[in-house]
């Protein structure tokens, strides 16, 4: 017997036939020692939809505070509260724009200001009428803004950043600091544990709080050698999540769990996918958690690829019928992470027991690495595959939650064309004992053979491993 081996990470390589294995709407989870594989690769969380905001679409933002949700969709702001089991959703009024726009809250007691700049003004964030303009002179226009130390701090594109008043929303013309190491000026203010992250096209300048008299309270403390490619290639400063992931001016991908060093995560298969972005400024970074696992999505205008904090591992993740992920923004709200949606007004709950989006299929698709004896070819007499069974549910949609089947094919030219897929079932519920074989299987070239799974039925899937009974021939 010879393994199927699947993988731990996506590596499709830059061209078929370079990878490695793919994991498309799946991920891998390290099981304990003792279990029958060392690998469970399980779909990944879906999206459960808890509010639709009608007519108002494509997420710009979200903030979450005291039970209220506050969305920013184009050209309106809304609040969603929730009362018992039911969402209700509040038209505040208008928001001009359609960009993304980023929020802050203060320490003002006993009511916070909130504030959310878009890409021509900040406004004041009212609890029950539409937002009104900050109206400060003083004050250019903002890119992003954000919170840290009683300040809110706002990123101007020159190079520039300006704070507020200490809990207040007041801004002064002489309260402001300068990025400087670097030409280029600055595409975020990053608030970050204790220090100010000054995001620029080729540099990352880190500030403290040294509780300056005049100008800014933040010093300029390091200099990071690299910048980022846009203003939402950065996230993980959100509230409940405990590292920095962002784009970087190279076209990587780093990690910075704070302090001054980041750590390169990105593969080069994903450096490329960026690289090739044109309009660098479309690229953004989703963050979220559930069960434990910390999600950092990283998404173009045709990919999206998820890292995850604890394993290092990535993912490729897609919607139904696209080639990259429907969720941007994020907030930990109502229990656990609310995601927006680009292109509807769908606002989702990042959901580990949905095995949909919506109601859309979550095609999950593990791609195995080549089973080669090159240059000879390979005689497959029968292929066995270790994927939990008996997953079906007894009150469920006929036949795809009741009687589950995966669609197995394989690829005897590297991966390039993959043959008619075969059915094969997943076992109703209870039916542990199930067998995954494929009797016959032909022969494959002298590149080896790919073995490919999809799954779309609604139910819990794990795949753990494959085997194959195959014999050299020689050519």
């Amino acid at each position: 017997m010879v393994d199927i081996v699947f993988p731990n990470s996506t590596a499709p390589g830059a061209r078929p036939g370079e990878g490695s294995g793919r994991l498309i709407n799946a991920y891998a989870e390290k099981l304990d020692d003792g279990a029958r594989s060392t690998f469970a690769r399980r779909r990944v969380p879906g999206l459960t939809q808890i509010a639709t905001t009608g007519a108002f679409v494509g997420c710009r933002g979200l903030h979450y505070f005291n039970g209220a949700l506050y969305v920013a969709q184009a050209e309106r702001l809304l609040k969603i509260t929730k009362a018992g089991a039911i969402y209700l959703v509040t038209n505040l009024g208008s928001l001009p724009g359609e960009g993304r726009v980023t929020f802050a809250r203060n320490n003002k007691a006993p009511i916070p200001d909130i504030l959310v700049t878009t890409e021509d003004d900040t406004f004041v964030v009212h609890d029950n009428s539409a937002p009104t303009s900050l109206n400060d002179g003083d004050l250019p226009q903002s890119l992003t803004v954000d919170f840290l130390d009683g300040y809110f701090i706002w990123a101007i594109r020159d190079g520039r950043y300006f704070v507020s008043g200490l809990n207040t929303t007041t801004v002064s013309a002489l309260d402001f600091a300068k990025a400087e190491s670097h030409p280029g000026g600055i595409y975020r203010a990053v608030a970050f544990g204790e220090l100010l992250y000054l995001c620029g096209p080729q540099a990352t300048e880190v500030w403290q709080n040294t509780g300056n008299a005049t100008g800014s309270p933040f010093s300029r403390a390091a200099v990071i050698p690299r910048g980022i490619v846009g203003p939402f290639a950065i996230a993980g400063n959100e509230y409940g999540f405990s590292a920095l992931v962002f784009v970087g001016d190279d076209n990587g991908v780093y990690r910075l769990d704070g302090g001054y060093q980041p750590q390169k995560i990105s593969s080069p298969d994903l450096d490329r996918l960026i690289a090739r972005v044109d309009d660098k400024s479309t690229i953004d970074v989703t963050v979220a958690v559930t069960e434990g696992h910390q999600w950092a999505t990283v998404t173009g205008p045709n990919f999206s690829w998820t890292y995850e904090l604890g394993t290092g591992l990535w993912h490729e993740r897609a919607s139904y019928l696209d080639d990259h992920w429907r969720g941007v923004c994020s907030v930990q709200a109502f229990g656990g992470w609310v995601i927006g949606d680009r292109l509807t007004g769908s606002i989702w709950l990042l959901d580990p027991d949905e095995m949909t989006e919506g109601g859309n299929p979550l095609v999950m698709s593990v791609i195995s690495l080549p089973s080669a004896a090159f240059p000879n070819r390979i005689a497959v007499s029968r292929m066995d595959f270790d994927i939990l069974v008996g997953q079906g549910l007894v009150a469920g949609q006929e036949p795809i939650e009741t009687d589950p089947v995966c669609l197995i094919s394989w690829s005897d030219d590297g991966g390039n064309h993959f043959g008619t897929p075969l059915k094969r079932s997943l076992g109703r519920l209870a039916k542990h004992k199930t067998p995954m074989t494929i009797n016959r299987a032909g022969m494959s070239s002298r590149y080896g053979r790919v073995v490919r799974i999809d799954i779309s039925d609604p139910v819990y899937a794990s795949i753990l491993a494959g085997s194959m009974e195959a014999a050299a021939r020689v050519n």
